[in-house]
């Protein structure tokens, strides 16, 4: 027989489908974007890292940052928990080993960085960031609070 019945072809499609979502997720480094699948399980949580002085006036000391679906709130140092009144919040967005944050309130631009994450913690480096604040806020390991 010449050609391809309807169901074959309709399967065919089905397969080729699946074939070009599995290719897009492992082109992302096994994770599919956030607006797919959310934020990865591992960087959900309440995170700590000492930080040095920002030049918006914030002195060293230990910030918490909460990430939640889409929202990173951030905790200035003296703050005890993820529960308390956050400093100030921002948006965030996963995209393979990118995540991206802000704009925030003191940085109107968005940060590119590059992330790692394990039960335990979380390390950021900055890729693209012009904002010197954010930069040196989220860049470095963070600690599962």
């Amino acid at each position: 027989m010449g050609g391809w019945r309807p169901s074959c072809a309709l399967r065919a499609a089905a397969v080729v489908g699946a074939l070009v979502i599995t290719a897009t997720v492992l082109l992302n480094g096994g994770v599919a974007s956030a607006s797919m699948r959310g934020l990865p399980k591992a960087m959900v949580g309440c995170w700590d890292r000492h930080a040095p002085a920002l030049p918006v006036g914030t002195s060293a000391g230990v910030w918490l940052m909460q990430i939640k679906s889409g929202e990173l709130l951030a905790f200035t140092p003296g703050t005890k928990s993820c529960s308390a009144q956050a400093d100030f919040t921002g948006t965030l967005s996963v995209t393979g080993s990118h995540l991206t944050i802000g704009p925030l309130p003191v940085c109107p631009t968005k940060g590119v960085y590059t992330w790692k994450a394990s039960a335990s913690s979380l390390t950021l480096q900055a890729s693209s960031d012009r904002c010197a604040s954010r930069k040196l806020l989220f860049t470095g390991v963070w600690k599962k609070a």
